[in-house]
């Protein structure tokens, strides 16, 4: 999934006017989770937000945003316990 389709995937979900999300990254041979800004999830905003998801993701050792197909590929390997916890730092809104 390109982070555009990410994006709006967790935009179409969302009921609330800001939202997070969470990626995967590889520090020093330790998957580490960590969070994107808040987002506001207005149209107007949209192009900017993507734009910061975007060179997150250039990041030397980032693996994957959370709400996409990659990590639930990846959870597939994890325990039950941790698939939990990465479950629930996906997409975060208030």
């Amino acid at each position: 999934m390109t982070t555009r389709e990410i994006y709006f995937q967790a935009y179409m979900v969302s009921d609330k006017p800001q939202g997070m999300l969470y990626y995967t990254i590889d520090i020093d041979g330790k998957e580490c989770l960590k969070a994107s800004p808040w987002f506001i999830l207005d149209k107007q905003w949209h192009e900017d937000n993507i734009e910061v998801m975007e060179a997150i993701a250039k990041q030397q050792g980032f693996m994957f945003w959370n709400f996409s197909a990659e990590c639930e590929a990846w959870l597939l390997t994890k325990s039950s316990r941790d698939k939990e916890i990465i479950s629930a730092l996906a997409f975060t809104q208030r």
